[in-house]
């Protein structure tokens, strides 16, 4: 995979957390500490900023890099990985509380 659909890449997933989070730019900008600019620039497939910046969006949107970065890992590695696993951490808090409801709710009947 090219830098370029890469940086889009991450832009693309991180403008949808930021949006699932009903955050404006510049009221991540406000959480982060970064210029809404950067994080334009970085929604857009400009930058894919530093790994300080993309933890920054992370904590901002409740969620962990690997949600970020799984689509670009190669088929092998992604095997390797549980899909479940991946699916349960792309969920918000509330919803993660929900299906872990669900699953008490089954092991306990």
């Amino acid at each position: 995979m090219d830098k370029s659909s890469i940086n889009n890449h991450i832009g693309t997933v991180l403008q949808e957390y930021r949006l699932k989070n009903n955050l404006t730019q510049n009221q991540v900008a406000e959480i982060t500490d970064l210029e809404p600019r950067h994080i334009s620039q970085i929604e857009r497939g400009f930058s894919k900023g530093s790994i300080d910046t993309l933890l920054k969006l992370c904590n901002a949107y409740h969620i962990t890099p690997d949600i970020v970065l799984y689509d670009l890992l190669n088929n092998e590695t992604k095997n390797s990985v549980s899909i479940y696993e991946e699916n349960f951490k792309k969920l918000t808090i509330k919803d993660k509380d929900t299906v872990l409801h669900i699953i008490d709710y089954f092991l306990t009947h």
